[in-house]
């Protein structure tokens, strides 16, 4: 009988990986995007479990049981994206033989190459584990807090240059980082509060004025952060940066930027200012959600024109594979 629930409790997670791996089948960047979304879920959930802790916050009590087994996959993130760097030269411009003939490729060579980004890869990585082992689900760890949220923010940057910020040829703003992780901070929060709300106002232990107004002070750093690198980036008009802008305003990607903006901030911010989410669960839970799926719009409109591709079956099976496994993680 144990052997048997066991059993069906590791089938969605196998199934998931079997869909995760099938996305291959449609080339590397279609399974990159799922893995970029999910990998920037557990490293928001381990970000706003280090700002529980360091605050000794209440609002995150209720948020723990679902916090913890998100960051807790990110070690398994880690291993799963190992497969890409067979396929570098596939999604980076810095890694194909022609990088050599550009000037600005090549300056930044010492730093984009294979060997130093695996390097950099593993070690933020294991600073990851390390600090998820610090930390205890029940308990304050403050002192980890304290000096784990700002390692793993740096770490973080870092890694959301490697991975996504070089998928650009030339285009650099030292802002990414902190849109990317603030973005991921906020999707892994309204995934954990929409989870908690699932289970109705009690779940919330009275907590829903402060998960709303933390959901909305987020998504206000978040949209101040992404307003003022546009308005740098477009104001300069470098043509090696303003491209990256105008890669993602052509065809239906405007009108892609122009959902994400109205739909991911404006909407969610009126919503999240009203009293209604801050009294009851079951108009907190909608709010989450719908913060959640405008997260994924935001990343796509970010990463797919990179990888020159929209949103197409590859992806599809790479979000619903993973998927498929943190739903069988959050279960267990």
């Amino acid at each position: 009988m144990q052997r048997s629930i066991e059993a069906s409790r590791l089938a969605p997670g196998v199934l998931g990986l079997l869909l995760y791996a099938s996305a291959f089948l449609f080339g590397a960047p279609a399974a990159y995007f799922p893995f970029a979304f999910f990998l920037l879920l557990s490293l928001g959930a381990l970000l706003v479990l280090l700002l529980h802790n360091a605050l000794r916050s209440h609002w995150g009590l209720p948020l723990e049981p679902y916090l913890y087994p998100l960051a807790r996959l990110l070690p398994l993130m880690g291993l799963l994206g190992l497969p890409f760097f067979l396929f570098l030269p596939e999604l980076f411009p810095w890694a194909r033989p022609e990088a050599s003939l550009d000037p600005v490729l090549l300056h930044r060579a010492p730093y984009l190459n294979a060997p130093f980004l695996f390097l950099r890869y593993a070690l933020s990585f294991a600073l990851f584990a390390f600090v998820l082992s610090r930390l205890r689900p029940g308990e304050y760890r403050a002192e980890v807090g304290a000096w784990g949220l700002p390692l793993v923010f740096v770490a973080g940057t870092f890694l959301s240059f490697d991975l996504f910020k070089s998928l650009e040829a030339h285009f650099y703003s030292a802002s990414y980082g902190g849109i990317v992780l603030l973005s991921a901070a906020i999707l892994a929060l309204a995934v954990a509060v929409a989870l908690a709300a699932r289970q109705g106002t009690a779940a919330l232990r009275g907590q829903a004025q402060n998960h709303t107004n933390l959901l909305l002070a987020l998504s206000i750093v978040w949209i101040y952060l992404e307003a003022t690198a546009l308005i740098i980036v477009w104001g300069a008009d470098f043509p090696h940066e303003v491209e990256f802008y105008l890669k993602r305003l052509q065809g239906y990607w405007d009108e892609v930027a122009a959902f994400w903006v109205v739909g991911g901030f404006f909407l969610p911010f009126l919503y999240l200012l009203t009293n209604l989410p801050k009294r009851e669960a079951r108009y907190l839970l909608p709010a989450a959600l719908w913060v959640a799926f405008f997260r994924l719009v935001h990343l796509a409109w970010y990463l797919l024109p990179a990888l020159g591709r929209g949103f197409g079956v590859g992806e599809a099976l790479g979000l619903l594979g993973l998927g498929l496994l943190f739903a069988a993680r959050l279960r267990g």
